[in-house]
């Protein structure tokens, strides 16, 4: 709470504050987005970005084609064991860590930012109430693809 409170400008307050998965949240002000993580020394490490440089919003659903190939795998290679042990525990090993990575990945939001290389990930708790309350700001945006097709 007070990661978020030292970096307010001065007259501006927090509108929303979403909580993420990993720990930590997202703030929503009139004119910033901050994001608050914990360092690997457990300080809060803040994140603020200016809602005039989001580009875009993105929320990733589950992958259900890539868990069922995972559990493909598994039962693949718990079936490969009667043959060779060695090679059907791995490819049961690697189904394993791919579901759970799958599953790990649920529900990730990518912000892209202007002037950045890469994206800013967070994993909110609740996918739905993030994506409505960014979804303002998305639609208060001109589609640069409408002009773009008017200009032709």
């Amino acid at each position: 709470m007070t990661a978020i409170s030292d970096s307010l400008p001065e007259g501006e307050s927090v509108r929303e504050r979403l909580a993420l998965r990993t720990g930590g949240s997202v703030a929503l002000t009139d004119d910033h987005l901050f994001v608050v993580t914990a360092d690997a020394s457990g300080d809060d490490e803040v994140t603020k970005i200016a809602l005039d440089d989001v580009v875009e919003v993105t929320v990733e659903d589950f992958d259900h084609f890539l868990a069922v190939l995972s559990v493909v795998l598994v039962g693949w290679g718990l079936y490969s064991t009667r043959r060779n042990a060695a090679l059907g525990l791995a490819f049961a090993a690697f189904g394993a860590v791919s579901l759970y990575w799958t599953y790990r990945k649920r529900g990730k939001a990518r912000i892209k930012v202007v002037n950045r290389p890469k994206p800013v990930s967070v994993f909110p708790a609740d996918t739905a109430a993030f994506y409505d309350a960014l979804e303002p700001l998305m639609a208060e945006r001109p589609d640069e693809s409408a002009d773009e097709s008017e200009s032709d």
